[in-house]
């Protein structure tokens, strides 16, 4: 159905706006006090509601990196594994020995079948004391320093004695097959260095985990933003041209059937901006979820992305993108230091195949002085004296040697060893599943990337060209020329491809982002660099 021709007295000029019915004239103010009075019934007047928060997106990233639970769990981990790396070096923390005692003891004699020695009749009290270091150095070898002190004196067969002895002496053992390049104290310790290294490389991948997903979460938002942007512009556009319907049906320039289809548009555009707040709704509580207890529960502000939808330029070269992922890939990288892991177990457990051979060593030397005669006593034995024959080496004593040792059929050892390589050779198939999916991930995210780049080029040519077609339908209605439905298609056309140039740009956006994870740059695109430990 055409439009009638539209009397002098009423004019239809171009509009501004996509839809948009400017009526001059006489009819100018009925038209502004309708407009105002549905405007109020409808609820296009804005209330009160929630005061607008404008957020960046490096707002947003800061204030997830600080709130963000996960992230603060996983910051704990690095420190925990110091402290265990730590402990596993407490092997090799000299252990320090130190006795000291009194004793008093007596025997009435008797004879002992078991220890000829053992008749004698005594009364004797003794100061004792010892002291000892020992430990085990890096290279295997295992050191015993010693040193003892005792002085005794009493009476023995009716005769009083006194007596001082003093020792000191070092024992060395120093494996030359098993434990010498390896053993289990510092296969721990090489453990544990791996750990505190996987525990590093997960802290930085929960990082840029957290901030790949705040990222997406904020270029969502922003997109429901400009969706629900572009549905009420739509709305209010179809609420004036309803009501110049409506005007040119009172003058009998329109048929009720074109109430009804602008009435039908109308409606069909509120469920639509509903709709629309409903994913700007959803998509906040998205973001809050990722921003941390200080902006997940607040009612009296709504977050507003500040930064619009933009096509950045970025490299989208996808072997250079493989190969930094391969090298950058925190979460590849904590599968090669459990490769790395696995070739020390098999180092070790093939060390524990050899038999030992030790070779041992001490030396050592004494000093004492004794008194022992009948009454009347002579000078008590002295001290000076047991010390002056130890350090003069009076009464040395050495020792040097091998010990082997080895079990007969090693069954342990060669099973543990058997174990180590099946251990290996699943980390290097886990190793290798990783790096196709990090492969995988980047292609996907790459080719998602280009795609939407060409989307939103060819939804932007759309647009200009569907708002051309629009404005020029327009133009013709308003001549009598054309159709209303006619230019509501026109219209549904212009908005949808709004629509998709708007969801072709965040998902520009949110591939990008995702590149950056799936190719572990995701960090230096943010502008969020973390401190060595």
């Amino acid at each position: 159905m055409r439009m009638r021709t539209v009397p002098p007295s009423m004019t239809v000029t171009c509009p501004r706006r996509r839809g948009e019915l400017r009526v001059s004239g006489r009819y100018e103010w009925a038209l502004g006090a309708v407009c105002l009075v549905l405007a109020v019934k409808t609820g296009l007047i804005a209330q009160p509601g929630p005061k607008q928060q404008p957020i960046t997106r490096l707002e947003c990233v800061t204030t997830a990196l600080l709130s963000n639970r996960d992230l603060q769990v996983e910051q704990l981990n690095p420190g925990l594994m110091r402290a265990i790396l730590s402990a596993a070096y407490g092997v090799y923390d000299p252990l320090l020995l130190a006795e000291g005692r009194w004793e008093n003891s007596t025997d009435r004699g008797g004879f002992d079948p078991a220890d000829f020695s053992r008749d004698a009749i005594y009364d004797a009290s003794s100061d004792i004391a010892k002291a000892g270091l020992m430990g085990l150095l890096p290279s295997g070898l295992t050191y015993s320093l010693t040193a003892d002190y005792a002085n005794s004196s009493g009476e023995r067969n009716f005769s009083n004695f006194d007596s001082y002895k003093i020792t000191a002496g070092v024992l060395l053992r120093q494996p030359l097959l098993k434990n010498f390049w390896i053993d289990q104290a510092r296969f721990t310790v090489r453990v544990n260095r791996r750990n505190l290294n996987i525990s590093e490389l997960g802290v930085r991948f929960m990082v840029m985990d957290v901030v790949t997903r705040v990222q997406c979460a904020y270029f969502e938002l922003r997109q429901a933003h400009e969706q629900l942007r572009v549905q009420q512009e739509l709305l209010e556009s179809r609420r004036q041209m309803l009501h110049a319907v409506q005007r040119q049906l009172q003058e009998g320039f329109a048929t009720l059937p074109d109430e009804h289809l602008a009435k039908a548009q109308v409606a069909a555009t509120e469920a639509s901006v509903s709709g629309a707040r409903a994913a700007v709704a959803l998509a906040e509580n998205a973001l809050r979820t990722h921003l941390g207890d200080s902006l997940t529960n607040q009612v009296d502000t709504s977050l507003f992305p500040a930064e619009e939808l933009r096509l950045p330029p970025a490299s989208l070269d996808l072997a250079d993108r493989w190969r930094r992922g391969l090298a950058e890939r925190p979460d590849l990288l904590q599968f090669r230091q459990e490769l790395a892991k696995a070739n020390l177990e098999i180092k070790f457990r093939r060390n524990q195949l050899f038999p030992a051979i030790d070779v041992i060593g001490s030396y050592g030397r004494k000093g004492a002085s004794v008194s022992d005669d009948l009454l009347p006593p002579e000078p008590p034995a002295s001290a000076g004296a047991a010390w002056g024959q130890m350090a003069d080496g009076v009464a040395p004593s050495d020792m040097i040697g091998v010990v082997f040792t080895m079990p007969l059929s090693r069954a342990v050892e060669r099973a543990n060893y058997r174990a180590s390589k099946q251990l290996r050779a699943q980390v290097e198939v886990r190793l290798k599943q990783k790096e196709e999916l990090v492969l995988r991930e980047i292609s996907d995210a790459f080719h998602t990337a280009r795609t939407s780049l060409d989307r939103a080029h060819a939804s932007r040519r759309g647009v200009e060209s569907a708002r051309a077609a629009f404005q020029a339908e327009e133009r013709r209605l308003a001549g009598g020329k054309s159709t209303l439905l006619l230019v509501l298609q026109l219209q549904d056309q212009l908005t949808n491809l709004e629509a998709a140039a708007i969801r072709a740009e965040a998902d520009y956006n949110l591939a990008l982002s995702q590149l950056g994870f799936a190719d572990g740059s995701a960090l230096e695109q943010a502008g969020v660099w973390m401190d060595a430990p």
